[in-house]
């Protein structure tokens, strides 16, 4: 990626849309120190780190999903060169800037806008979109050249959705030789190469269809016009498994062992992840029940693991919530699925130690609490992204990708797609072609760039929390949130928390290990949980600390994210 491309456009992302200053920029803050000579006491929350004993290391967590209202293009595109607008480069640049701590690539999934299809419609069929005669047309999706173009703009690691609800295997092997194939003799290599793209991607990691769990997915039933198990299918279906919707996960697991075989028969590399449950996990009869089914496929050595979708105030409806704007919850509601994760790890341990379990979709609401959710604006929905970031961190999940949708001109409109929501894009149009980050992004990258490569131990002794009631259950919940990470080296650490409560200032103090001193903090601390970020964009700003010996205080304002940096005096 060009570097001078990189500078050029990324300046003006955190520019305040309301006037002409100068662009806050993200930075740490200096080394505070006491007052007077008194000792650091325990604060209102207190904790130990020990960052000698590194722990699980961090998955990938900053992700992004290409969801509906996304189209983009490569330079001098010969299809939709219309998509290739600034704003637009603009966003892919600042993907790329979202790096984590830890180095490795942001991963990006494409998930085909809508790949599987939805409510029995069709799904995405990738030769539609590349085969040579192939000429533009209002509602194109993206063809691979062109959603690949915005991956490699945002130095992203790829995650290909393979259709399973209205496709076919044969037509999953077809698209992975399109993508990974040399023989310009072959049909669907000679397409890619139609189109200026001569070398393979060389892409290993795919996704057997998304949400096939769902009735909403088409493949589901057996009535839809393409669903693959109806005889009557508008395309013929797949013959082989007609009468056989994916509503039975043992059906599914042994239609994905087809596509497994298929594509590794064109792709020896090529790995799997599953999709299993959203995050209230009732897909398939529950999660015990479905991994048990699914146990074939899961055992496969192919498949490296399986996949929630979360999308916090959707999923919890199904766990008795009624609430969706109430601002605490977004911001504590993570509390009410740390359980359901536990079980899914559990469940997944029992029949092959060693799965991953990864989020592919995750956000504060989804397309459910449309008309609902009045909160897509707020400071909120970042400080509720980043608690289930660090949810997920906490839990050792390997992967998630936030969804995300690159609109700027429908994402307002009442008549805009029925799966896109206005709080999905992490931008807006910002001045002299830039873009301005919304809570989202802001957050998002906030958390990431903390992620060293291994969790470090932190253990609290001393906690404030709150109860709430979802449904018939009361749930405690931490009103410091928090997870710390270390470097391989065992040299530098971070610890983010996220202070919950809504009200009132906290103070916390952490214990380290001999040897190691904070070397920096910043916080994301909007005025209020409830603040516009539309208007009113909050950038990071250095944050104040006492050190005192082996001991740590800052103060958490109400409703932030405070990040600390830690190093020995190996790591300054």
């Amino acid at each position: 990626m060009s570097m001078g491309r990189v500078a050029s456009l990324v300046p003006g992302l955190l520019l305040l849309a309301c006037n002409s200053l100068p662009p806050p920029q993200t930075t740490f803050g200096v080394l505070g120190s006491s007052t007077d000579d008194a000792p650091v006491m325990m604060g209102d929350v207190h904790a130990s780190l020990d960052f000698t004993r590194p722990g699980e290391p961090v998955g990938d967590l900053v992700g992004w999903n290409l969801g509906r209202g996304t189209a983009y293009a490569p330079e001098s595109d010969p299809l939709h060169p219309e998509w290739r607008t600034p704003h637009k480069v603009a966003a892919a640049q600042a993907f790329a800037e979202a790096r984590p701590g830890h180095g490795r690539a942001p991963l990006m999934r494409f998930s085909g806008l809508q790949i599987d299809g939805a409510r029995g419609e069709d799904g995405y069929h990738f030769y539609r979109w590349v085969e040579p005669g192939h000429a533009p047309a209002a509602g194109d999706e993206m063809a691979t050249f062109e959603y690949f173009a915005l991956m490699q703009d945002a130095d992203a690691a790829p995650i290909v959705t393979l259709n399973f609800g209205s496709g076919t295997a044969a037509e999953a092997a077809a698209y992975v030789t399109h993508l990974n194939g040399t023989d310009a003799d072959d049909v669907d290599v000679a397409a890619r190469l139609h189109w200026g793209q001569d070398q393979p991607y060389r892409q290993t990691l795919f996704e057997l269809g998304s949400e096939p769990y769902a009735a909403w997915n088409t493949g589901y039933s057996a009535d839809g016009d393409y669903a693959y198990a109806n005889p009557e299918a508008k395309h013929g279906g797949d013959p082989k498994w007609s009468g056989k919707p994916s509503a039975s996960a043992a059906d599914f697991a042994a239609r994905a062992l087809e596509y497994v075989a298929a594509v590794k028969a064109v792709e020896p590399e090529a790995r799997f992840w599953v999709p299993l449950a959203q995050a209230s996990m009732d897909g398939w009869g529950g999660v015990e029940a479905a991994v048990q089914a699914l146990a074939p496929l899961l055992k496969d050595p192919a498949v490296a693991g399986a996949v929630v979708h979360h999308y916090l105030v959707d999923d919890a409806k199904a766990l008795g919530w009624t609430d969706p704007n109430d601002l605490f919850f977004a911001l504590a509601g993570t509390e009410v699925f740390r359980p359901g994760f536990a079980r899914a790890r559990a469940a997944l341990d029992a029949v092959r130690p060693g799965l991953e379990l990864v989020v592919t979709e995750y956000h504060v609401a989804g397309t459910s609490s449309r008309g609902q959710f009045e909160r897509g604006r707020e400071a909120v929905v970042g400080l509720g992204l980043a608690g289930m970031l660090l949810l997920y961190a906490q839990l050792g999940v390997e992967a998630a990708c936030q969804h995300a949708a690159l609109d700027y001109d429908t994402i307002d409109s009442p008549d805009r797609d029925p799966l896109l929501e206005p709080w999905y894009n992490p931008f807006r149009k910002g001045k002299n072609e830039t873009v301005t980050p919304m809570a989202s992004y802001a957050a998002t990258r906030f958390v990431g760039e903390h992620l060293l490569e291994r969790a470090a131990p932190l253990e609290f002794s001393k906690q404030i929390d709150q109860d709430m009631t979802v449904g018939t259950d009361k749930v405690t919940v931490p009103l410091v949130h928090a997870a710390a990470f270390v470097d391989p080296a065992g040299e530098t650490g971070s610890l983010v928390a996220l202070h919950r409560d809504l009200e009132r200032s906290h103070t916390f103090t952490l214990d380290l290990p001999p040897g190691w001193t904070a070397t920096a903090a910043s916080q994301w601390a909007p005025p209020a949980a409830d603040h516009n970020t539309l208007y009113f964009p909050i950038a990071p700003e250095p944050a104040q600390y006492v050190q005192e010996g082996e001991r740590v205080q800052v103060t958490l304002p109400p409703h932030s994210l405070v990040a600390v940096r830690f190093a020995t005096a190996a790591g300054q």
